[in-house]
């Protein structure tokens, strides 16, 4: 039986099959509308395993198409969401942008309960009052309800109780399943973005399961793929789905290829994605998503409005700008014959980087005449000739780009000179050299598979979750003796999830850590678990000063345990090329640098290990360009790769 690893894009749905050691990559238009038609159309009916990067949760919530959600909470916390923290994500704006609305505040009710911090009762659940709001939902045709009780990490059994009481009439997110921690906002954020996916990741995952006879799984945000009745219950863990894929198959060839530091560019048709990998890729639990705090795991990936479809104009006060609104795969770029709207590809087509010659995805031939007469609308209002006007789009799409690899790199200690740049998706080759020059970076690999890295990233994933639970005790032997009990039950229901995705207990490994703070500080460190008081207070300091330089005599705590689960599968290899030489198909002018430049266009899979070509170069294929700038030089490796680096440098 196949395995496949499928990567839902704006423009395109990237396929990689895996059968008997050999690999065959697809890409079919998407189908925005129902993404299911693109992944079932490039299936063809194989009989396969799935491996699934989605972007369906993510739209919905960008895009407000969530099903119609209500929240219950304790008596007196009904305006949670509304209310958030004090704290904001660009403290000196003048107009500060507000978190979108995740539930309105005409759905957000609250009922008497509540439990104390200990876990103990003090005003036992209300049910009647509960039927009633349930009553009220019904007429309101709400679909979804989110249950945030106050301190339910502690103890679950009213939010348990109420979701007996609703469960028949609605979708259900309880918040101690879906984030077993204190700080209730955070909590109340997680679990009503959860409850207003559901409907419609269910709905989803089941229309592809009706369709398929095998196995579904979903890639989650973390880098590792869960069951698809996990992705159905909890899709708030899918909403980095995509993406992720492209960093776990750039840490695998980084590996290979003995790079320790690498950061990572995806380019694709909505949008660019940026992450840093040293060593392992960069995990974090503290993230935003459009200004809402995310506490759940996630590879901390910068993404930008500046894909192969972003879209062109120029605003009201002369500016060309690019994006974020893309032509996507309906209508496209005006290239693909159906729109006449300038985006990136379209100048890139003008400035010559994308031969005509080559069908983009296996069928996709495009029409550069389209291209010109797109651009040259853009020309006309900046008062430039068409290859200057395309040039600026280009100009302005990197600098968006730059600034995302300085988030990740500058902006966290690190130096880019240290690093190398994976660059990846149907159009990173195109763009990696000059933003590796314009950073500082001094070496570009472009992969074997590069318009499909992320799919193909999701067949060397393993199966990931992560559980966790606040305990909050001062440490010392009492909270060591909780924490090990507490991870033994985690342990014991984190081997039934994975046992049910058919795993084998052998192929299951726990990773043990303790969220930890001096007693009085708002935030924690997390550091692997010791079972010795001491020496995981020593691990905890040494952390705390390698991230803020000093240590404190204060008391410290355990906040939260955390349990990493991973379930090991089987992974397709990267197979070597043999050596070979490099003849180019054709030769002809390109506009790079406000210049022409003669040079050789070469299909990308004639191209045998030890071959190096002199910029300016293209070398394309069906599923992505890649672009050797003047002054640069790439070198085909022993795995396929295309390593470029700056002449005399």
């Amino acid at each position: 039986m196949y395995r496949a690893g499928v990567d839902t894009g704006g423009t395109f749905t990237d396929f990689v099959f895996y059968k008997n050691g050999y690999l065959k990559i697809k890409k079919v238009i998407s189908t925005p509308s129902n993404p299911a038609v693109a992944v079932l159309n490039g299936l063809e009916g194989e009989s396969c395993v799935l491996i699934h990067g989605t972007t369906v949760a993510t739209n919905a919530f960008l895009e407000g198409k969530t099903a119609p959600t209500a929240l219950i909470t304790t008596a007196g916390f009904r305006n949670l969401l509304q209310i958030g923290r004090q704290t904001r994500v660009n403290l000196y704006s003048i107009n500060p942008q507000k978190p979108p609305e995740v539930i309105p505040e005409e759905l957000c009710f609250d009922v008497e309960e509540r439990m104390l911090a200990d876990g103990s009762v003090q005003i036992p659940l209300n049910e009647e009052h509960l039927k009633k709001i349930a009553s009220e939902l019904k007429k309101r045709k709400v679909k979804a309800i989110a249950i945030v009780f106050l301190h339910s990490y502690k103890n679950p059994e009213h939010e348990k109780r109420a979701g007996e009481i609703l469960g028949k009439d609605f979708k259900l997110s309880l918040s101690h399943e879906v984030l077993k921690e204190h700080r209730e906002y955070e909590r109340a954020v997680v679990t009503a973005l959860n409850a207003s996916l559901h409907p419609v990741m269910e709905k989803y995952i089941s229309t592809l399961e009706k369709k398929l006879s095998s196995g579904i799984n979903i890639m989650n945000s973390a880098g590792g793929y869960i069951s698809a009745e996990m992705a159905k219950k909890m899709p708030v863990l899918t909403l980095l789905s995509g993406p992720a894929g492209g960093v776990i198959a750039s840490h695998s060839l980084a590996k290979l290829l003995s790079i320790d530091r690498v950061i990572t560019l995806d380019m694709g048709g909505t949008s660019t994605d940026v992450s840093l990998i040293k060593d392992n890729p960069t995990i974090t639990r503290s993230s935003y998503l459009a200004n809402l705090p995310i506490r759940l795991p996630m590879i901390e990936i910068q993404t930008v409005g500046a894909g192969g479809g972003s879209i062109a104009y120029v605003d009201e006060g002369g500016a060309l700008k690019v994006g974020p609104k893309s032509a996507g795969a309906e209508p496209g770029p005006a290239c693909y014959g159906k729109s006449e709207i300038p985006t990136i590809t379209d100048a890139l087509v003008v400035l010559g980087r994308i031969p005509s010659e080559i069908p983009l995805g296996g069928n996709l031939f495009i029409k550069p005449e389209r291209s010109f007469k797109a651009i040259e609308k853009i020309a006309g209002t900046i008062s430039r000739d068409v290859y200057q006007a395309a040039e600026g789009i280009l100009g302005v799409s990197l600098a968006k780009m730059e600034r995302a690899l300085r988030v990740v790199s500058l902006e966290r200690g690190e130096d880019p000179k240290e690093f190398s740049l994976i660059a990846f998706g149907g159009a990173g080759g195109l763009v990696a050299a000059e933003l590796a020059q314009r950073i500082g970076i001094g070496e570009v690999v472009i992969p074997p598979y590069q318009g499909v890295f992320s799919a193909f990233g999701m067949l060397l994933a393993e199966a990931v979750k992560e559980y966790t639970s606040s305990i909050l005790k001062t440490l010392g032997p009492r909270a060591i003796t909780e924490a090990k009990r507490v991870f033994r039950e985690m342990e014991q229901s984190a081997t039934q999830d994975f046992t049910a995705m058919g795993l084998e207990k052998e192929k299951i490994t726990f990773q043990r850590f303790a969220e930890m703070r001096y007693k009085g500080q708002g935030y924690e460190v997390s550091v692997a678990f010791i079972d010795d008081p001491e020496k995981l207070k020593k691990a905890f300091e040494e952390e705390h000063k390698k991230l803020y330089y000093h240590t404190q005599n204060s008391p410290v705590e355990i906040v939260n345990i955390r349990l990493r689960v991973v379930g090991f599968s089987e992974k397709p290899p990267i197979p070597e090329i043999e050596t070979g030489y490099a003849i180019p198909f054709r030769k002809r002018d390109i506009f790079f640098g406000g210049e022409f430049h003669r040079t050789c266009f070469y299909r990308r899979e004639s191209l045998g290990a030890g071959v190096k070509l002199e910029g300016p170069s293209v070398i394309a294929s069906s599923d992505g360009t890649v672009f050797i700038p003047p002054g640069f030089t790439g070198e085909v490796g022993r795995f396929g790769e295309i390593r470029i680096r700056r002449n005399n440098v």
